[in-house]
């Protein structure tokens, strides 16, 4: 499959804003323009992950770790309304309404996030995984979703894979432009694999 072909296909279900493919069927570039104006405070939290890297496993440590537990009846609450996406907002969450501490995920690379978090304002928890684990991991969550391009071929998802044309975009992209700027952000990195053990 050419370049071209790869790009075609990937563009049937994602659009490129700012450098980075997000799904068109669950935001929109004013969505993702708005994220910059997003009022951070001191007390946020935010889980950062490329896609299949361990978002939800780490929403619910973190969810757990602030609501002691599910003490306070969390169990019935669905991790992503818990810790919603900030640039997916699924369930038209008012986040400026929700209370602090507030728990809040993104997918997003660093110079995508709300303004106040590159003034050390807000906590960000960033999770990294070994790119084949994700690559294999993303392979299969595409081919279960419905909003997602249906890749029966596992090469050819390799080659949207490594060529960044899935949502997210490139992984190496994504991590390393974390990790290259983690002086800006006051942020805790972690591996999926630390996190294992």
């Amino acid at each position: 499959m050419s370049q071209e072909d790869l790009v075609q296909s990937a563009e049937s279900y994602l659009f490129k804003h700012k450098g980075f493919y997000f799904v068109k069927s669950i935001t929109t570039p004013e969505a993702v323009d708005a994220v910059e104006h997003f009022e951070v405070r001191e007390s946020d939290v935010f889980l950062v992950t490329y896609p299949k890297s361990g978002t939800i496993w780490t929403q619910q440590i973190v969810s757990l770790i602030f609501n002691e537990g599910h003490r306070n009846g969390t169990e019935a609450i669905k991790n992503t309304e818990r810790v919603p996406s900030i640039e997916y907002n699924l369930y038209n969450i008012d986040y400026a309404s929700r209370p602090s501490p507030r728990l809040l995920c993104s997918h997003l690379p660093y110079y995508l996030m709300p303004n106040g978090t590159r003034n050390h304002k807000g906590k960000i928890i960033y999770v990294a995984r070994n790119p084949k684990d994700v690559l294999v991991s993303f392979y299969h969550f595409h081919k279960m979703m419905e909003k997602m391009d249906k890749v029966e071929d596992f090469e050819r998802f390799f080659n949207l894979f490594t060529s960044g044309l899935v949502a997210a975009g490139s992984w190496f992209d994504h991590v390393k432009g974390w990790y290259s700027h983690c002086e800006d952000y006051n942020i805790l990195l972690l591996t999926y694999e630390e996190m294992r053990k």
